[in-house]
């Protein structure tokens, strides 16, 4: 949604979604965040899970991403990971998990929570959203632990 729009007086009204709404909500949930492209992308901590927090530039998506660095290289995971993902997203709708490779060629695992924004969302709304795709990551993160039975530096 482009364009001029009112914002509501209530909570339940929905409304075209941004960035800085979402920073302005996490801050009034309690939350702190760090900003990593400023007016884009923010990370947080939760029980030793890093996240990202994003809204798409048109304003259409938010992506609440759970991240696990693996101590493996990318290219010595083997297919647990690959089946323990599988497995998760047969039998749950969300997060979404998948594995990739980061910039210095570690094993990646990321639990991924979009919320499609394109009709609006009203503050409560948001506010679930952000509190499912938290405790959903941080679910899907301790399942792959668990169920590959590897953990990262930070788990140490």
């Amino acid at each position: 949604m482009t364009g001029p729009y009112s914002v509501p007086d209530d909570s339940s009204t929905p409304y075209p979604i941004t960035f800085e709404r979402v920073q302005a909500l996490m801050h009034s949930m309690g939350y702190q965040i760090d900003f990593l492209v400023e007016g884009r992308v923010a990370g947080a901590v939760f029980d030793k899970i890093p996240f990202l927090f994003s809204v798409d530039s048109a304003g259409r998506f938010l992506s609440v991403r759970a991240i696990w660095e693996v101590d493996t290289p990318a290219q010595e995971l083997d297919g647990t990971y690959f089946t323990a993902a599988d497995q998760w997203n047969r039998e749950n709708y969300f997060p979404t998990i998948y594995s990739t490779t980061t910039e210095n060629g570690r094993g990646h695992v990321c639990a991924d929570f979009a919320l499609d924004a394109e009709a609006g969302v009203s503050d409560d709304q948001l506010r679930d959203a952000i509190s499912v795709g938290i405790s959903t990551g941080i679910e899907a993160i301790t399942y792959m632990k668990s169920t590959t039975g590897t953990n990262s530096a930070a788990d140490r």
